[in-house]
């Protein structure tokens, strides 16, 4: 065996074990829309059927497989968030093995599918996607295996393998829709002479038919439309420009430091120098950056809705280094001493190297931020919730995930992904579009305020820059000393605030402080209480003034 080929045979299990130390690295992190999920599973799991809020019929999550999944291991008594990072971990790795088996069809060169795996086991985005509790890399390695087992297609089984993938990504996104139309279009063209023609042909559309078809007319039944609610809630009517700006600067960012920029670049390339099959995938990945800009990116960490297309661009970009290094490889030998070859090696690998793998330390320090404002405030604050209000209180605030999943009580959710009312409100409004993050006028956040205080929560959280009374009695400051603005993460939440009768019927009870700002404040999450409602116990103020929760 040469030494070109054992290095190819243990390309896999050592990039393997890379991309899950890689990902063990961001294990802990916790995503507050994990949480929805969870909330789905455990009402799917109690047997109330897929809802947030028993007996409320609301689409609020966009993976069905997800909570399927989920509810499973809590039927089987497994702790599900850190099942399906482990599980996420599995999907890695056959998200990693996918790429570099779609690089060994695409291009006759060991070396091209062990760089095609390096980028994918050193991007950081990869490594966050596995272990963010979401649907990220189950649905990136489906579409993975499935674009692979259609460019390979030696038969109806290899077309078929195909759709059975390409069905399951859609289960676990509604994206998976693209590449699933892609893919069949691709087939009926590519084998319309071919005498087993009608056989590929079935053998990938079946899937879907079986399982897609029947699994979405259940999910319109259950919740009366074929589109989730979060579609209404985040994608505005009348702000499709704001959202393309979103969607272009999300793109910008991740071309300048990632290898987005030359990943498209070297695709077109070779859709135009090599194999005929780089040019479907260059026209399925152009089609989908665009649809990614206009719905305008997203603000989880790290690129999650680019991470789908890292295997097209890690084969791209490997393929292209080493057909130009065979290209001009015979004379750079012949005019060129080794250690300069060597160092032109080593300059062309960190121009092609995730520059996400040296921004780890920055992604960690945001993942750490957002990890303890999950396990100091929002989950703790869900348990708290239940033992002074009882099972009977209901909580409206806009960070429903895992105060949802730690209290069980109902959640009035101002941000409208588990509220069909509120989402409404947000989809007919104007505001700011940031990051598949809609911020609503101050016309629409008082609608949203009236439809939440209209249900009469027991509790109010809303999201401060600091304690409530305190920044009451800053703003209030003699003449001479500045005074501090009070600020709002949510303009839902000012509104609540500046509401009618907000004063008489609610009243200040406790806050949470929860992560650092941009801007050198903490965040505070301060809780309000209507009047009237009776509690198991009062939280105590401490000897500086301050009231915390627990």
């Amino acid at each position: 065996m040469s030494r070109t080929s054992r290095a190819s045979a243990v390309a896999f299990p050592l990039l393997g074990l890379l991309l899950v130390l890689h990902g063990l690295l961001f294990f802990p992190m916790r995503v507050d829309d994990a949480f929805i999920l969870l909330r789905y599973a455990e009402n799917l799991a109690a047997g109330h059927g897929p809802v947030f809020n028993v007996g409320e019929r609301v689409e609020g999550f966009t993976s069905p497989a997800m909570v399927v999944v989920e509810a499973a291991f809590l039927r089987l008594g497994v702790e599900p968030l850190l099942a399906v990072k482990v599980l996420g971990l599995l999907w890695g790795l056959v998200l990693l093995w996918a790429t570099m088996a779609l690089a060994r069809e695409l291009y006759d060169s060991p070396w091209a599918r062990i760089v095609a795996g390096l980028l994918v086991a050193l991007h950081t985005g990869v490594a966050v996607a596995c272990v963010n509790g979401l649907e990220t890399a189950p649905f990136a390695a489906l579409v993975a295996l499935g674009l692979y087992f259609h460019v390979r297609a030696r038969s109806a089984r290899d077309e078929g393998a195909a759709g059975l993938a390409l069905a399951l990504a859609m289960l676990f996104r509604p994206e998976g829709g693209l590449p699933l139309v892609f893919v069949g279009v691709s087939a009926l063209w590519r084998w319309r002479r071919e005498p087993d023609r009608w056989r590929r042909w079935v053998a990938f559309a079946l899937p879907a038919l079986v399982l897609v078809v029947p699994v979405y007319l259940a999910k319109a039944a259950w919740f009366g439309s074929f589109t989730p609610n979060t579609l209404l809630a985040k994608v505005p009517r009348a702000e499709l420009g704001a959202r393309l700006a979103s969607g272009l600067s999300y793109l910008a960012r991740y071309g300048t430091t990632h290898h987005g920029y030359l990943a498209l670049l070297g695709l077109w390339l070779l859709a135009f120098k090599a194999d005929r099959r780089f040019r479907f995938l260059a026209v399925l990945a152009t089609v989908w950056v665009g649809y990614i800009a206009s719905v305008g990116g997203d603000w989880i960490p790290h690129a999650r809705f680019l991470i789908p297309l890292v295997p097209i661009a890690s084969v791209a970009i490997a393929t292209a280094l080493v057909f130009l290094w065979r290209v001009l490889g015979e004379r750079l030998r012949e005019a060129v001493r080794a250690p300069v070859r060597v160092g032109l090696v080593l300059l062309a690998s960190a121009a092609v190297l995730p520059a996400a793998l040296l921004q780890s330390q920055e992604v960690l320090d945001q993942v750490q931020l957002d990890t303890l404002a999950s396990l100091q405030a929002r989950e703790p604050m869900g348990a708290w919730l239940t033992s002074v209000g009882g099972q009977g209180a209901s909580v409206a605030m806009l960070d429903v995930g895992a105060v949802a999943y730690r209290s069980g009580l109902r959640i009035i959710d101002t941000g409208g992904l588990t509220d069909k009312r509120v989402a409404r409100v947000m989809h007919d409004s104007r505001g700011v579009y940031q990051g598949h993050l809609f911020f609503p006028d101050s016309e629409g956040a008082a609608r949203i305020a009236q439809v939440v205080l209209g249900d009469r929560p027991s509790f109010l959280v809303l999201l401060l820059n600091g304690e409530f009374p305190y920044l009451l009695e800053d703003a209030q400051r003699p003449a001479g000393m500045p005074p501090v603005s009070m600020r709002v993460a949510y303009r839902q939440d000012q509104a609540i605030l500046l509401s009618p009768g907000f004063g008489e019927d609610y009243e200040y009870l406790c806050h949470v402080p929860s992560q650092p700002s941009g801007y050198g404040w903490v965040w505070h999450y301060n809780v309000f209480v209507r009047k009237g409602v009776s509690l198991a116990q009062r939280p105590r103020t401490d000897a500086e003034g301050f009231t915390y929760c627990f």
